[in-house]
């Protein structure tokens, strides 16, 4: 049983060393040297790699993405960190492992061996090939399998909607084109309709939501497109705490002008530091947002716009009032702004509850000391006693009213563009 055991074990052992020997551990260079220098006999890394030249040389690929570094909408720049996967077959790299110690890959530099031409047409900066001559290299397999992992950090041109910010979601195209190339010469197949998000690490202001990868014809150019879709949500917390709260609280203090005595003298000030206030915010909001919006501007804008006239709009409504508290009491209240006024203080109510339980009465002497009494209603004595002051106050009234609906009109409707 013992020596059953100890042969089971030695079999184990001689096994793993065949297969460390097989697969190349132990392969030594003079294989690869070898097998280096017959390929490249009679080469030429300026030529496809089809035995016609009829032939169409398919490029299989899919992109990794790693992490987007920066999205700029004030610029329309992202910028993303990422890698290719690209396969083709090239006939002039097939080899007989068996003639060369079983070597099954071999590696080679880009620029020592034929790799198609892709760039980068949608760059921000300037024009840029996928792939360096001096940092990336090619695995060849025996049956002429080439296999590329170009990667590098790209900063593509992307034209941002700003229409819902901070509750935007951008769509951004990256465009790849495979140059010098016909299409009847070189195309390329994406292997996934979607990017591979297996080394992704999140953004912290933007969620990647979905993606698109897909490779098409121009058939006016006869160029092969490669078409990378990123659809990028904003995490808005950080913007509704730091712009959109402040912006909503600041326009309700538009309101409270209404509330200050007419006799402190504020008034005005007030409004004016208020419109002021606005104005800052909406400096703020035009550095943080790009000047061009497609397709449509930002309602954040026309929001602080509407805010800004609103504010406009109160300051001269509170100069009108102190116009009303500050006129002389000897010129008489129209009859009109009368009626206006006793309505919007109820004067009339309450002159009909005084009239049920007040009466005036009149003392008349006719003569040898008889004395006659007459009662008089004093009702239309009291609807004449419409002060200029009465009618500041009932002005403060309305234009609060009118200040309050308008401003809840404006956010209610900016939230529900924004929001849904």
């Amino acid at each position: 049983m013992a020596d059953h055991q100890v042969l089971v074990a030695l079999t184990r052992i001689i096994l793993c060393l065949s297969c460390l020997i097989y697969f190349g551990v132990g392969q030594p260079n003079e294989a690869s040297n070898r097998l280096s220098a017959d390929i490249k006999k009679n080469y030429n890394r300026m030529i496809r790699g089809v035995e016609d030249m009829r032939e169409l040389t398919t490029l299989y690929f899919s992109f990794n993405l790693i992490r987007i570094t920066e999205f700029d909408e004030v610029n329309g720049k992202l910028s993303l960190v990422g890698f290719f996967v690209v396969n083709w077959i090239d006939y002039r790299m097939k080899w007989e492992p068996e003639k060369y110690n079983y070597t099954y890959n071999i590696l080679f530099e880009e620029r020592e061996v034929w790799r198609p031409l892709v760039a980068l047409v949608s760059s921000h900066d300037k024009f840029k090939r996928l792939g360096d001559n001096d940092n990336f290299f090619i695995r060849y397999y025996p049956e002429g399998r080439a296999e590329w992992y170009p990667g590098d950090v790209w900063a593509s041109s992307c034209t941002p909607d700003m229409y819902k910010y901070p509750y935007d979601t951008q769509s951004c195209l990256i465009y790849f084109v495979i140059w010098g190339y016909s299409t009847h010469e070189v195309t390329a197949i994406a292997l996934s309709d979607k990017i591979s998000l297996h080394v992704y690490s999140p953004h912290g202001m933007w969620d990647l939501i979905d993606t698109s990868v897909r490779s098409g014809v121009d058939s006016e150019r006869g160029l092969t497109l490669i078409e990378i879709t990123l659809f990028l949500k904003r995490i808005s917390t950080f913007h509704m705490i730091n712009m959109i709260l402040p912006i909503v609280f600041v326009g309700l203090l538009n309101i409270l002008v209404f509330l200050l005595p007419a006799q402190s003298g504020e008034r005005v000030g007030y409004s004016i530091t208020v419109l002021l206030a606005i104005a800052v915010f909406q400096t703020i909001a035009s550095d943080n947002l790009p000047s061009v919006s497609k397709p449509n501007l930002s309602l954040l804008c026309i929001k602080l716009l509407a805010d800004l006239i609103l504010s406009a709009l109160v300051m001269t409504l509170t100069i009108i009032t102190l116009y009303f508290y500050h006129m002389p009491e000897s010129r008489r209240v129209p009859p009109y702004i009368a009626a206006i006024t006793r309505f919007v203080l109820c004067r009339t109510c309450r002159n009909k509850a005084n009239d049920t339980t007040k009466d005036k009465y009149d003392e008349y002497i006719i003569g040898k000391g008889i004395g006659v009494t007459e009662s008089v209603s004093d009702s239309g004595h009291h609807q004449t006693e419409v002060t200029w002051t009465d009618v500041g106050q009932s002005s403060d009234i309305v234009f609060a009213v009118f200040s309050l609906l308008t401003f809840i009109s404006s956010n209610i409707v900016f939230l529900v563009y924004v929001i849904f």
